[in-house]
């Protein structure tokens, strides 16, 4: 190298990287942190809708399994002139067995009811059935919060097929309905539940 190009190469070195070479760095590690930042936000996206499907799918499974524990349970009418289980559009009310009182204790039976309320949460409430308890004054009655954000729910009722086997959807018969259907209504681009249908007894020794 002659020391005219050793000098031309030094001056190259001492001036360090050009206004384009910064710019294209900059321009390439722009480039990268909008990939990362992307690739962030899309995990976290996939994260809090996996959570909430899964919270979605717990809750599911725990109004599932009460409301289907009192409905199957429901009394059937004792005498000609008993309606333990009246059933409306929007709104059931029924007499069942609580299955998490003890068998020996008169509140195991009781009235209990269920349907949104105007602040759209699906509410259970229950106290012990009149009946069942004669000569004990009724405590008030008492009300669970089994879900939120809902509009409401549809409610119908089949008879036994020896009946008929038709839905409607108001009961208010006799005898219990063989089935009971609740289609859970949530505004609209909320995840949709499903259906329920539930059968009950319709005798204590479990025909339908």
């Amino acid at each position: 190298m002659t020391p005219l190009e050793t000098d031309n190469w030094q001056l190259k070195t001492d001036q360090g990287f050009t206004l384009i070479e910064v710019i294209v760095a900059l321009v390439v590690l722009g480039l990268i942190l909008a990939g990362l930042a992307q690739a962030q936000h899309f995990g976290m996206s996939a994260w809090t809708l996996e959570t909430k499907l899964a919270d979605n799918t717990a809750e599911l499974e725990r109004v599932d399994r009460v409301i289907r524990d009192l409905i199957e349970t429901a009394a059937p009418p004792v005498t000609n002139g008993d309606k333990p289980f009246e059933g409306q559009e929007h709104r059931l009310v029924f007499v069942t067995e609580l299955p998490d009182e003890p068998e020996d204790q008169p509140v195991r039976r009781a009235q209990v009811s269920l349907g949104v309320d105007d602040k759209h949460r699906l509410v259970l409430r229950w106290q012990p059935d009149a009946n069942a308890t004669p000569l004990v004054p009724l405590p008030a009655p008492k009300q669970i919060v089994l879900a939120e954000g809902l509009e409401r729910i549809d409610l119908a009722y089949r008879q036994a097929a020896s009946d008929g086997g038709k839905w409607s959807k108001i009961w208010s018969d006799s005898p219990l309905p063989a089935l009971v259907q609740l289609h859970f209504v949530l505004p609209a681009g909320h995840h949709k539940w499903p259906d329920m249908a539930v059968a009950t007894m319709i005798d204590p020794n479990g025909s339908f």
